[in-house]
């Protein structure tokens, strides 16, 4: 037999051999898109594509976030942020600075945690428990425990004036957005210093843009008929310090307005602030893709240190499971970063890491259940895999991924399941659908003989 005839024999046999993407739709992008399902019970592979890719992950970047603090800290845990008279109290006068000394804390007055609330009153209420009815000083919100309060590297520029773009800071106040109406501009809560640059025409709608830093809102449109949407605040701590001002002259408490310096070294607590614990913070920011909670708990991987010292220990506890993280790099907690990649690989590792008893649901309870809760409330809802499949969503232009389990009729993971795509040309729909689709074909009739 000539060596042209074993060539060609060869490749009808890779052809005969080859496997089919297990997406088969048009303008999917089958060398950037990894899929990943695997067995935990019996340790084989169901799926296995591109697992080794690196890839524009999006939201499962959280997954990554809560896991690593999970091996670092209870969940039980809770940032505390302290709130100070220095100064000397006498005659109902602190002759002196009423200081808030921040942590980084994601949540205070957040309209997504319940327990979070009741900062403000709480300043209020312990002023009034000491008689002090005048603060000769100012309010200071102290932000020196909290280094390079930055944005993100790979944080797109128009991302910056939205609420899922709101930076972290050490001083943040009520999910760090607000309400902008036009032409009032007024804003609620009262966020000062704002600036408008307002480029009136007749087209229909209104374009908003704010610079990383700037408190400048450049806005063009018809805002004539008015205009009310959410944005992200420049500073939050200018919010915060409106916001305690405003309740201590409702409490017929005096501000001063300008800080004293060279005070008597005296320092009395007035309130320390707790925010929910950490688990239930994850459980928010996991359930609803939180950006700003996600950034947070990050920062409390290395309390006190900087987003650099944070990714140095998640790497450590990666390094610490024995999970395979070649290709990976990670700048952000929450996935908003375009700079962040993923590999399939990592990812099922990880998730089947986190599985064990060692953690009992601690972990997996924090996915959003298909068909139920969050995120996933719209994906294989009425299907016999609503409520057995739990995956954390990932979304950006040209990014879909999905990293979670398939779960018993007990709520144990018996599969780990990643999905990233990207660079897609077919509408988001009809790629969900057909990722859907897949694990219906996979696990729906097992799932209906149990």
């Amino acid at each position: 037999m000539t060596l042209r005839s074993l060539l060609l024999i060869a490749g009808l046999l890779i052809t005969l051999t080859a496997r089919p993407f297990p997406i088969d739709l048009k303008g999917v992008d089958t060398t950037r898109t990894a899929i990943y399902i695997r067995d935990l019970r019996w340790g084989t592979d169901l799926v296995k594509e591109n697992i080794d890719r690196p890839l524009i992950p999006a939201s499962v970047t959280k997954t990554v976030t809560v896991a690593s603090l999970l091996n670092l800290a209870d969940g039980a845990e809770r940032f505390a942020t302290p709130v100070v008279a220095e100064g000397e109290i006498s005659d109902s006068t602190l002759h002196g600075n009423l200081v808030v000394k921040t942590c980084g804390d994601p949540t205070i007055e957040s309209s997504f945690l319940e327990e979070a609330q009741g900062f403000v009153d709480g300043i209020a209420d312990g002023l009034r428990a000491l008689g002090i009815r005048r603060i000769n000083g100012d309010i200071i919100i102290d932000q020196s425990a909290f280094p390079d309060a930055t944005t993100p590297p790979g944080w797109m520029t128009e991302d910056i004036p939205w609420p899922y773009g709101a930076r972290l800071f050490g001083a943040n106040f009520m999910d760090n957005r607000f309400r902008l109406r036009l032409p009032s501009k007024e804003t609620t809560p009262h966020v000062p210093d704002l600036k408008f640059s307002i480029s009136p025409s007749k087209r229909r709608g209104v374009k908003v843009d704010r610079k990383d830093g700037s408190e400048t809102f450049l806005i063009s449109g018809n805002t004539r008929r008015g205009f009310s949407d959410m944005f992200s605040m420049p500073y939050p701590a200018k919010a915060m310090k409106a916001a305690i001002a405003s309740a201590l002259s409702d409490e017929g408490i005096s501000v001063g307005g300008s800080v004293l310096k060279n005070v008597r070294p005296v320092t009395t607590e007035i309130y320390t602030h707790h925010s929910p614990a950490f688990d239930e913070i994850m459980r928010s920011l996991m359930f609803r893709s939180d950006n700003l909670m996600a950034e947070g708990m990050l920062r409390a991987i290395a309390p006190g240190g900087t987003r650099s010292d944070a990714l140095v220990e998640e790497r450590a506890v990666w390094a610490m499971m024995g999970i395979n993280s070649r290709g990976v790099s990670i700048v952000d907690g929450s996935g908003l970063s375009r700079d962040n990649r993923l590999t399939a690989r990592f990812l099922s590792e990880l998730n089947a890491h986190m599985a064990y008893d060692e953690f009992g649901t601690d972990y997996t309870s924090l996915f959003p259940r298909a068909g139920l809760d969050g995120t996933m409330k719209g994906f294989l809802a009425d299907t016999p895999l609503e409520g057995r499949v739990a995956m954390k969503t990932g979304s950006m232009k040209g990014v879909q991924s999905y990293s979670g389990y398939l779960l018993d009729e007990d709520g144990h993971p018996t599969h780990v399941i990643v999905f990233i795509a990207n660079g897609f040309r077919c509408s988001r729909a009809a790629l969900k659908n057909s990722f859907q689709r897949l694990l219906l074909k996979l696990f729906d009739v097992s799932l209906q003989e149990n």
